[in-house]
């Protein structure tokens, strides 16, 4: 594990070491890939982003349909003290005054981290916020939603390669914890990762049985 790695695990993060899986996805990313990552609930999947996130350059995008999963996580970054916030249906584009600060900050810099739904990507204002932001990474979580294989097809998913592209984002980070091996493909092809950048580590939870 190289030195800035450990560094923020144990001061920012709190971990003297990753969870299995996790190294390799984060090391594929800061060496600028694209990378996929297939943990299961509870394995770290978050952490394979909002590490890298605070050592790249730009803003890390999250794209999450699950707006509770989406105020915990910000929650919890903003008690380490990074700067991290959401754009979803909670807020009003036209009024919420949260709105306009979360854009101000993503356009100077200050924010480095922003969690989105997927339908927020559809927003023509959302879109041209964004212009002239450098997304060093794109990270989409329920990644498995892309492909109508999948138990959780979202048709909205389909346009997120096409986004990240259009954006000029720096590399991809497609998670889940759900992905049979044609979804697993789907998801590689949809968003151009190679096949051995795709870490699995397996379902199996000791804490976990069926009497």
């Amino acid at each position: 594990m190289n030195e800035r790695v450990q560094t923020t695990l144990q001061e920012i993060f709190g971990f003297s070491q990753l969870r299995r899986g996790q190294l390799g996805v984060i090391e594929h990313l800061l060496a600028g890939h694209s990378a996929a990552a297939i943990f299961p609930t509870g394995g770290g999947k978050s952490l394979c982003y909002q590490l890298p996130a605070l050592l790249l350059p730009g803003v890390t995008l999250v794209v999450s349909p699950l707006i509770a999963l989406m105020k915990d996580q910000i929650d919890a970054l903003r008690k380490k003290g990074v700067n991290a916030s959401r754009l979803d249906s909670s807020l009003d584009l036209e009024e919420y005054e949260e709105y306009r600060e979360v854009t101000a900050q993503l356009r100077s810099g200050e924010l480095r981290l922003l969690y989105v739904a997927p339908e927020r990507l559809n927003n023509e204002r959302f879109r041209e916020s964004l212009r002239n932001v450098r997304i060093s990474l794109f990270a989409v979580d329920e990644a498995h939603c892309i492909s109508e294989w999948g138990h959780n097809f979202r048709p909205d998913y389909l346009k997120l390669a096409g986004f990240a592209q259009e954006y000029g984002a720096e590399r991809i980070l497609a998670l889940t914890a759900t992905a049979t091996p044609p979804v697993l493909e789907d998801m590689c092809r949809a968003f151009d990762i190679s096949a051995d950048r795709a870490t699995r580590t397996g379902f199996y939870r000791p804490n976990l049985r069926i009497d």
